[in-house]
């Protein structure tokens, strides 16, 4: 976070800050000042959702491209993973000044999940989700 003047209010938003094991110490380290609020997903919802969008960008070029009957010219390489964003965007083009990412529009609807499935994650998660509501 850039440091803020007096009077000023700084804002941010980003999914990738409590996501990683440095996370609680750079909280801690935060100043005292400083307030956050978090807004948490179902976690069953949000594997759903990690799931889909792998699904969404492992092949899906290749895919196209076969459809089309072209020989496989556009492939993982010429992506990377954003953690801001934390989806996959098109590294800088030949010629382009700055990588290519998806908007905040981006989205897709989420396939249907067998019941059991969902069920078994709800168990995986739910010791997850009791410490988590202490």
């Amino acid at each position: 976070m850039p440091r803020t003047l007096e009077g000023q209010i700084t804002m941010e938003k980003t999914p990738s800050y409590f996501v990683t094991k440095e996370a609680p110490r750079r909280i801690y380290n935060m100043s005292r000042d400083t307030k956050l609020i978090v807004v948490v997903r179902n976690p069953v919802t949000r594997a759903i959702s990690d799931y889909t969008q792998t699904l969404s960008t492992n092949g899906e070029m290749g895919r196209v491209q076969d459809f089309l009957g072209l020989k496989r010219v556009v492939t993982d390489k010429h992506f990377y993973f954003n953690e801001t964003k934390g989806f996959p965007c098109l590294k800088k083009p030949e010629g382009g000044s700055k990588p290519r990412c998806l908007g905040k529009s981006k989205g897709r609807p989420h396939p249907k999940i067998d019941v059991q499935v969902v069920q078994r994650l709800r168990e995986f998660y739910r010791p997850f989700n009791m410490k988590f509501y202490q």
